[in-house]
C-alpha cells in the first residue's frame, strides 16, 4: 500500500510554532552569563602570541576592554602596524549564541564560553582562520 503525506491542520501548525518559540531566548539575547575577567591565551595567531585579555561585560551583552600580546618577528607583514610588546582595544558581544570580540589589530574573535573559564573558538587575521582558547585568570582589574 503506498504512503502518502499526511495534512496537517492549521491549528496544529499554529501550536507547533507556538512550542518552537517559546522553547528559550532569542539567539541574539544577551548572554547573562558574564565573562568580564583577565583572560589569556597560549595560542598563537600567526606573529601574534601570549595574547591577554581584560574585559567587562554590560548587561546588554556589550564588552569593552583592551588585549596585549608579543608580536614577533618584527618583520611580519601580516598584521600590520604591531611591535613587540602590543596592545589595542577589545570590543564585542556576549549573547546566547556565541562570543564576538573584536581585537583590534588583531582580528575578529568567534567562539563560545565552555563552563566558567574558557572561550574557545577562533581568530580570523589576515584572512587565515587560528583556533584558539582563552582561560580565566582572574577578575578584571579595577581602577
Amino acid at each position: 500500500m503506498p504512503s502518502y503525506p499526511q495534512r496537517v491542520s492549521l491549528p496544529a501548525l499554529c501550536l507547533l510554532v507556538a512550542i518552537v518559540q517559546s522553547c528559550g531566548p532569542a539567539l541574539s539575547e544577551p548572554n547573562h552569563q558574564s565573562i568580564s575577567g583577565h583572560w589569556t591565551s597560549t595560542d598563537a595567531v600567526g606573529p601574534v602570541s601570549n595574547i591577554a585579555l581584560v574585559i567587562t561585560q554590560s548587561a546588554d551583552g556589550t564588552i569593552e576592554g583592551s588585549w596585549s600580546a608579543k608580536f614577533f618577528p618584527p618583520t611580519a607583514k601580516c598584521p600590520t602596524g604591531l611591535n613587540a610588546n602590543a596592545t589595542g582595544p577589545v570590543n564585542g558581544t556576549n549573547t546566547v549564541l556565541d562570543v564576538h570580540l573584536a581585537l583590534l589589530g588583531v582580528g575578529d574573535f568567534r567562539g563560545q564560553l565552555i563552563g566558567q573559564t574558557t572561550l574557545k573558538g577562533g581568530i580570523d587575521s589576515c584572512g587565515i582562520f587560528y583556533s584558539v582558547s582563552f582561560s580565566l585568570i582572574g577578575p578584571a582589574p579595577t581602577g
